[in-house]
């Protein structure tokens, strides 16, 4: 019995270690810029789901890159998520906080999501509460943003 249980640990310490080995030849074996340049064609093509999905795998193998992360929040923005948008955003700006890019994407995304907050805090407010009169305010100012206007035509 105790040698049958140590072969069956052997094989499955064997087989487990076969697995590991043929992972990490996988991850040296991809084209990582191979990969950037379908992911970016994809995006350009519209196809968001295999954008996302190889952005996504971008963002799992080698280095940390804020490009990868960038391109992965414009997904996100453009797919209506904007709170996977900020936080792939935020996740860009901590490997490289100086792309102005990600900060104009990153604000545009706040805004809008601004702007969803002050709506809904309108219409649940009464005419005379304090917080109907400046919600109505900011979201009168909003409104006359290119970004938001792009939003309410949707």
């Amino acid at each position: 019995m105790k040698r049958l249980a140590s072969c069956l640990f052997t094989a499955v310490y064997l087989l487990l270690q076969g697995c590991a080995s043929m992972s990490e030849k996988t991850k040296t074996d991809i084209d990582l810029p191979l990969m950037h340049r379908e992911a970016q064609s994809a995006f350009e093509e519209g196809d968001d789901v295999r954008a996302e999905f190889l952005y996504k795998r971008l963002t799992t193998l080698g280095k940390q890159d804020a490009e990868t992360w960038l391109r992965l929040g414009n997904i996100y923005a453009r797919t209506n998520k904007p709170q996977l948008a900020t936080e792939a955003y935020r996740t860009s700006l901590q490997i490289n906080d100086s792309d102005p890019r990600t900060w104009n994407n990153l604000g545009i995304v706040l805004l809008r999501q601004s702007w969803v907050a002050l709506i809904q805090a309108n219409t649940l407010s009464n005419a005379n509460d304090p917080a109907y009169l400046n919600s109505a305010e900011i979201i009168q100012a909003l409104e006359r943003l290119p970004v938001i206007q792009g939003e309410k035509a949707k």
